[in-house]
């Protein structure tokens, strides 16, 4: 390795660690003023789908929802909607182009090209169109738009039971 290979990695070593990498580091310094408007979406992306992961999870004891909550904010239902509602957010207050290369760019890491990758990628596009196309929308009405499309089958979630493909899913309890 190169000296600049050391220090890309060295960088994206600490990147990672922020929930970064360089490439999105790279695309938010272009576009400085997008950042709290980034950070804001992502907390907020963050909070609903977590909230969401523990649907129909009431009459499992704590260890069982934790479980069930987790696997469906891992390439699950949860962080489908998690990407698109993120990207809907990103996509109304940046605009297509801005939400496309934060998105984009963020996905630019050691997971390029898996399932889950492909996974984040196809639900992006899918919030990123809800979002440009709602433009004075609310964050319920993006969040209302982001449960209609996964309920309709617009989203996708890797089906690790049958080779980690990229299924649409309506359901909260996919792979339970």
């Amino acid at each position: 390795m190169s000296f600049m290979d050391d220090l890309i990695e060295a960088a994206n070593g600490l990147l990672r660690h922020a929930g970064t990498n360089a490439h999105e580091a790279g695309a938010i310094v272009l576009n400085a003023t997008s950042l709290p408007k980034l950070l804001a979406a992502r907390k907020e992306a963050l909070r609903w789908s977590r909230n969401v992961s523990y649907a129909f999870t009431a009459e499992m004891d704590e260890e069982e929802a934790e479980e069930t909550a987790s696997a469906s904010r891992n390439a699950g239902p949860a962080d489908a909607l998690r990407h698109c509602y993120l990207s809907a957010m990103l996509g109304r207050d940046l605009g297509y182009e801005d939400a496309l290369l934060v998105l984009t760019t963020h996905e630019m890491n050691a997971e390029w090209g898996s399932p889950a990758s492909r996974m984040d990628l196809f639900n992006n596009a899918i919030g990123i169109e809800i979002g440009v196309r709602s433009k004075t929308a609310s964050d319920g009405d993006l969040q209302e738009a982001t449960m209609n499309a996964f309920l309709q089958g617009r989203l996708r979630v890797v089906d690790k039971a049958n080779g980690n493909v990229l299924v649409p899913t309506k359901s909260l309890t996919f792979g339970r």
